[in-house]
């Protein structure tokens, strides 16, 4: 979305910079579980689906260790000599156990992991609808004082990262903490002795895993923030090629994406060692376990204090939980950085709306069009007022020019009248009516706007016209066109009214998406109308042709017109001229000249520049 042009005194824009720690972690977490148990019936499955796969996945070790015990107490009460029949005998039932307790434990997961992404899917989708919805609800202010940037990573960016989590890693830890859990209680029911020489092992790899897992975040954050970088200038110079051609910068331009590339290339090969080749290093760790348990259940086992097949099923849990460790110590690290952009969510949806609608509407069933502005004070910031007490009347029907130089306030004076902002002080009226008292969407449906800044969307010239009354007939948009000068340019395109344009694609010139514009300000037919500069991207003999077209649309309409070609208001019924915010001067043209005004003297400057350039 672009922002309106208005005031130079904006609220500074704020710049965002995308961290992946939150600045209160436990603030975030708690509103990130409230979310979650707003699905308390699919928690329930999954942690029920979970205790169930993880609790038969676990007793697979100890039915395959006594059946290995089971064994080789045959072994040495029969020798070798029993066959395949006393085999099966011996292993039938226990390899039924366990393939009853595998395919049960997978079905258990299937429910479990479709159940998740379900709860993950649904929790995204409630968040983007929210931020959609927030989107619409604030002010211009907030645009003024925020990057789109940043908006956008909110969005996208700081969901995607939440959805992930959420939908995979999440699932991991559960997982991960329930199989070790189940684990280490089955362990020390075996060998309290044991388990706690195995824990003891498995802490030297937690800990490497935990300062290796915190390089690793340091070195991908670098990446990213030289990506970041790198994206940045390629989109700057892609957008700007011809600047760059005309002003012969391309050797620079390839040093500056070469620098950078370099930079990029040194921190993401650092950052994949990190991901990739380290990892062997905390499998080796991890391994001390296993050869841990081998050593000490070897002995355990000549003692007579434990047998094979308890030892086998020691040696199967070791596996079952180290592997789980190291993903939990990186699920933290993941963990931060999403909670670090849920907060950046949960902070755009505290963002302060606009204020709402009152509860008991007023409606004008028929507008006029006067407008009386009293005493209106307004500030982008209450200790730095623009406006300190501009009043003005507007009869119906009345064209109205606002001028005065850049920065004077002219486009904030139409902004308040559209109730983008609020007023510090005073009242605006629509025929006798306080726009307080409308409904926003009422209010805004009477008054079309052209700005100088044009933005047409991504769709067809049709839609585009339309945008403004989406059931408008084609022969309605067509005689919009018409009137607003484009009807011929749009029928030497391909497809005519039907091509797909946007304002970025650059398929139409700048003038003709200004007439576009006009177009779709005309087919509104509101009863005020607001040109800001309407005709500045055309040629001066188009620029006649909707001069006159839009001085027959807008036969019966209040219009206002802000202009700095001061010849295109000369038949004005009352000129605004305005200067730091506030109103110095007004009257008609002729009343304006005719006196030592301000007015008087931008007209002549506007004239001897006109002729030191001839």
């Amino acid at each position: 979305m672009k922002k309106n042009k208005a005031h130079n005194k904006k609220a500074p824009v704020e710049s965002f910079e995308m961290t992946d720690t939150p600045k209160n972690t436990k603030a975030a977490m708690k509103r990130l579980l409230g979310l979650l148990l707003q699905q308390k019936r699919a928690l329930a499955v999954i942690i029920l689906s979970t205790l169930a796969s993880m609790g038969l996945y676990t007793i697979t070790p100890l039915i395959l260790g006594r059946a290995i015990d089971q064994l080789i107490k045959a072994i040495k009460a029969q020798g070798y000599g029993g066959g395949f029949t006393a085999l099966a005998e011996i292993l039938g039932f226990p390899l039924v156990l366990l393939t009853a307790a595998y395919m049960l434990s997978s079905c258990f997961s299937f429910i479990q992991e479709y159940t998740m992404a379900g709860v993950g899917e649904r929790l995204v989708l409630s968040l983007r609808k929210k931020m959609s919805e927030k989107i619409t609800r604030l002010p211009l202010r907030y645009y003024d004082s925020h990057q789109t940037g940043e908006l956008l990573s909110r969005t996208t960016n700081d969901l995607d990262r939440v959805a992930e989590v959420l939908k995979t890693g999440t699932l991991q830890f559960i997982n991960s903490v329930f199989n070790i859990t189940i684990s280490i209680i089955v362990m020390l029911t075996q060998n309290s002795l044991l388990t706690v020489l195995i824990l003891a092992a498995l802490s030297v790899s937690v800990l490497a895993t935990k300062w290796i897992s915190g390089k690793n975040f340091e070195i991908a954050a670098e990446n990213q923030a030289v990506l970041g970088e790198l994206n940045g200038k390629i989109e700057e110079f892609y957008t700007g090629n011809l600047i760059i051609k005309s002003f012969n910068q391309q050797e620079e331009v390839t040093k500056t994406v070469r620098e950078i590339s370099q930079r990029q290339y040194a921190a993401n090969k650092k950052a994949q060692f990190i991901l990739y080749a380290i990892y062997p290093a905390i499998r080796f760790l991890t391994q001390l376990g296993f050869v841990m348990t081998a050593i000490v259940g070897g002995i355990f086992v000549v003692k007579g204090s434990m047998t094979i097949g308890t030892i086998q099923a020691f040696l199967q849990y070791v596996n079952q939980i180290s592997d789980p460790i190291t993903q939990s110590s990186y699920f933290l690290n993941s963990l931060q950085a999403a909670l670090a952009s849920a907060e950046r969510v949960f902070e755009f949806l505290d963002e302060e709306e606009e204020v709402p609608d009152t509860t008991s509407p007023a409606h004008i069933s028929s507008p006029k069009g006067a407008v009386d502005f009293q005493h209106v004070r307004f500030g982008y910031h209450q200790d730095a007022i623009l406006m300190q007490d501009v009043s003005f009347t507007v009869r119906p029907n009345e064209m109205v020019a606002i001028v005065g130089p850049t920065g004077a306030g002219k486009t904030t004076l139409i902004n308040l009248l559209m109730r983008f902002y609020e007023l510090n002080g005073g009242r605006i009226l629509i025929d006798g009516t306080d726009i307080k008292e409308l409904p926003k969407s009422e209010l805004r449906k009477m008054v079309g706007m052209v700005l100088q800044d044009t933005w047409l969307f991504n769709g067809t010239i049709a839609e585009n016209i339309a945008y403004g009354k989406m059931d408008a007939t084609r022969e309605e948009i067509v005689q919009a066109a018409l009137a607003a000068r484009c009807d011929h340019f749009i029928r030497t395109l391909e497809y005519g009214y039907d091509t797909v344009i946007s304002s970025e694609d650059g398929s139409i010139s700048q003038g003709q998406m200004q007439l576009l514009t006009i177009a779709r300000a005309m087919l509104a037919n509101p009863a005020l109308m607001v040109l800001d500069e309407a005709t500045s991207s055309v040629d001066t003999r188009t620029e006649v042709e909707v001069q006159k077209a839009m001085a027959q649309i807008m036969k019966g309409k209040t219009s206002f017109v802000i202009a700095h070609r001061l010849s295109t208001i000369k038949s004005a019924d009352i000129i605004l001229v305005m200067k730091n915010g506030t109103i110095i001067e007004k009257g008609t043209h002729d009343e304006l000249l005719s006196g030592n005004t301000f007015y008087a003297d931008l007209y002549n400057s506007q004239f001897a520049n006109r002729a030191v350039v001839s």
